[in-house]
């Protein structure tokens, strides 16, 4: 196979350390055309690499999802499709999500900085006066996700944008992500109690 196809190794080793439990891929959605300045973002589609990928996550899995959350942009939704699955839309992994309390600041906030600034600052803990702190949204997501799969149990997926999953998964592990970004595609395997990232088992205290 076609190193470029391939899923991310670490969510690969989450999903072989969970095992046969229920749990949840919270996952970026898959490699998308590049956003250029001044455009929102809001329509740029899946690249055929990034559409590919997205197939062979699920059939690494060996079946598709038994069920699927997405933020409603199209990229997320076209991730999800491509596993198998048709996914229920949540504002909570879209816009505004789960971090921004008011939608027209945190627009404004991430026109006027990039994505990295925004993310890296807020991990810190900066908030703007529009953000909620990173435990109280980190938690929001969290919720959502373990109440999908106390209900539906399986394997599902929900498919975000790396402005939400990474602060969860540093609220989540600690990691910080001041030396690198979260490729399309990757992302942690989230169960009621406990979360594993790159392989490794971290429990969840709400």
């Amino acid at each position: 196979m076609a190193a470029d196809v391939m899923p991310p190794a670490g969510l690969l080793a989450s999903i072989s350390a969970l095992g046969a439990s229920s749990g949840a891929l919270l996952v970026r959605h898959a490699d998308r055309f590049p956003i250029h300045p001044g455009q929102s973002g809001a329509a740029v589609l899946l690249t055929e690499q990034g559409e590919a990928r997205a197939k062979e996550l699920s059939r690494r899995l060996g079946a598709p999802p038994a069920w699927a959350l997405s933020s409603p942009l199209t990229r997320c939704v076209d991730t999800a499709r491509l596993m198998g699955v048709t996914p229920a839309p949540s504002s909570t992994l879209g816009a505004p999500g789960p971090f921004v309390l008011d939608p027209d600041l945190g627009r404004d906030l991430f026109h006027g900085h990039d994505t990295a600034f925004v993310v890296r600052s807020q991990i810190c803990g900066e908030t703007w006066g529009c953000m909620r702190p990173l435990a109280e949204g980190a938690r929001l997501v969290h919720a959502l996700l373990a109440e999908r799969v106390a209900r539906h149990g399986g394997l599902g997926v929900a498919v975000s944008h790396d402005a939400i999953v990474m602060p969860y998964i540093a609220w989540a592990t600690g990691h910080t992500f001041a030396d690198d970004w979260l490729e399309p595609l990757d992302g942690i395997v989230v169960t009621p109690d406990h979360v594993i990232w790159q392989g490794r088992h971290y429990e969840v205290t709400l």
